[in-house]
């Protein structure tokens, strides 16, 4: 991430690389994409089509494998390059933020830097 100055920040929260199908909602209407990471705090999809521009709200839907969980973000887009759109996320439901919490700590494979980064998370809202 870099800062307004160029310089390098550093990133408070683990992007988990998952590519998997889901859909991303704006004020125009729904487009299918790929989710290429997605962290406790937003996500980087590729948009098979028009997607929200930067600064639109969004919500993003991803159909865990297991069919029986879905993690909905609602948000804003960060920056769209081309195909490729960052969302930051504003808002997770309980469940969906449960899902996320187990992708990431399967994904980390270190329990306390998901802690560190929930706590962060809670920090931030307060």
């Amino acid at each position: 991430m870099t800062g307004s100055a160029g310089q390098s920040q550093p990133r408070r929260f683990s992007r988990i690389t998952f590519v998997s199908p889901a859909s991303l909602e704006g004020p125009a209407g729904r487009v299918s994409c790929a989710l290429q990471d997605i962290s406790l705090k937003g996500a980087l999809v590729e948009a098979d089509g028009p997607a929200p521009a930067p600064g639109e709200p969004c919500t993003l839907s991803l159909k865990l494998d297991d069919g029986k969980g879905e993690i909905r973000m609602k948000g804003r887009v960060v920056h769209a390059h081309g195909r490729r759109v960052g969302l930051q996320a504003e808002e997770l439901d309980l469940e969906s933020i449960e899902h996320l919490r187990r992708l990431v700590e399967v994904n980390l494979g270190d329990e306390e830097a998901l802690h560190r980064e929930l706590a962060a998370l809670v920090a931030g809202r307060g």
